[in-house]
């Protein structure tokens, strides 16, 4: 059985057993499009059955002919893992929910937006493209180059959907968050003053206003979830769009974004491990 159909026969037992759940992790990565490996099954759940995992799980058939483990965890009231089997090379795999962090909205938001598509042979829900990069924006470089790619084919959509008319070009701008998306948008003409100037109203992520910021350099911009030096954002309001300076600068917006977002992650995993300490 591949890793593709594992993944769907596990979906369809959790869900017949009453556990909502959407994949998410590496093979939602390889859902959207990015070859890579991953061993574990990674799944959003809905906090509703959580206590009762453990008994919901060892009525499905994925525990059948094996006894439920479930492994040690370092934040047990938002994150599970239950041994699913032993892997070809004697690694085990493992099952693993997220009930919560501060990378994912709440499960119901997370389902509304949800995709639906084929893998393993059935069809299975997986958070957003969207909420994937979210949930990836964490301490581990690794995620930071999935985010990377990831970044391109949102981009590639949504110039889809202007182009086709099923999204408009506002819309679809404010979700730009690559340099290739960027040429993108600026070789099909959607990059005029009066499309950044009604996507920046709505953007919050600085990336995206470091490349629309010179295109309409007076208009109003969202409250930022990152802080921006006003030197940067003084030098992108006089920069001429599209110029080498303009991309330097929204790669430098782009990095220190990273950076704060790796340490946005790597304080919550402190204040877990600190709040579990204190509470020995």
């Amino acid at each position: 059985m591949t890793s593709d159909a594992r993944v769907a026969d596990v979906v369809t037992e959790l869900e017949a057993a009453g556990v909502s759940c959407l994949v998410m992790g590496g093979h939602a990565v390889r859902f959207y499009g990015l070859a890579r490996s991953t061993l574990d099954v990674d799944l959003n759940v809905a906090p509703g059955p959580w206590e009762d995992l453990p008994k919901l799980l060892a009525q499905t058939k994925l525990f059948e002919s094996q006894a439920l483990v479930e492994g040690p965890t370092w934040r047990p009231d938002a994150f599970r893992r239950f041994r699913l089997g032993t892997l070809p090379d004697g690694r085990d795999e493992w099952l693993e929910f997220w009930r919560e962090n501060h990378l994912l909205a709440p499960h119901d938001e997370l389902r509304a937006r949800a995709e639906r598509g084929l893998y393993g042979g059935r069809m299975i829900s997986f958070v957003g493209l969207e909420d994937l990069i979210r949930a990836k924006e964490t301490e581990r470089d690794a995620d930071w180059q999935d985010i990377a790619v990831l970044e391109q084919f949102l981009d590639a959509r949504w110039l889809a959907q202007a182009r086709s008319h099923r999204a408009s070009a506002a819309d679809a701008l404010r979700c730009l968050r690559s340099q290739a998306g960027f040429l993108g948008y600026l070789d099909a003409g959607y990059l005029t003053r009066e499309h950044a100037a009604e996507a920046l109203r709505c953007t919050s992520n600085p990336v995206t206003q470091s490349f629309l910021i010179p295109f309409a350099p007076d208009a109003p911009v969202a409250a930022c979830l990152a802080p921006v030096e006003p030197l940067v954002l003084q030098r992108l309001r006089a920069t001429a769009p599209a110029e080498p300076l303009h991309l330097a600068l929204a790669e430098v917006v782009r990095r220190r974004y990273i950076a704060f977002r790796k340490e946005l992650d790597r304080r919550d995993k402190d204040a877990i491990v600190r709040g579990r300490l204190g509470a020995r």
